[in-house]
C-alpha cells in the first residue's frame, strides 16, 4: 500500500488505523451510481453552459445557484450522525490501544 501525505506531515514512523465498515455500511459504499451524484453531474453540466462567471452574478442569482447546488448534492456526503458514529469508533480504538 502506498499513501501520499501532504508535505506538512513530518517524515518518520507513523501509525495507520484502518476502520472496516460494518456489513450494512459496505452496501452504502458500493460504486453503484447514486441519484445524488447524477443530479449533481446534471447541474454541473447545466451551469457549465452558463458563460457568466459566478462573481458577475447578482446576489439573488448567487443565492439561487447555491440553493440548487445544495439540493443537488444532498445525500452525497455523510450526515452528522454517521460522522459522530465514526468518531466514537475512533475513540474506542484509541481507548483500547491505551488500555483504558
Amino acid at each position: 500500500m502506498t499513501i501520499e501525505l501532504p508535505a506538512t506531515v513530518p517524515s518518520g514512523p507513523a501509525e495507520l488505523i484502518v476502520l472496516v465498515p460494518q456489513r450494512d455500511e459496505k452496501k452504502e459504499l458500493s460504486d453503484a451510481p447514486s441519484p445524488g451524484r447524477g443530479r449533481l453531474e446534471a447541474l454541473a453540466a447545466e451551469l457549465a453552459r452558463d458563460s457568466k462567471p459566478f462573481q458577475e452574478l447578482t446576489l439573488e442569482e448567487r443565492r439561487v445557484r447555491l440553493r440548487r447546488l445544495r439540493g443537488a448534492g444532498r445525500g452525497l456526503t455523510s450526515g452528522s450522525e454517521e460522522f459522530a458514529r465514526n468518531k466514537n469508533e475512533e475513540i474506542e480504538i484509541e481507548e483500547r490501544k491505551l488500555g483504558r
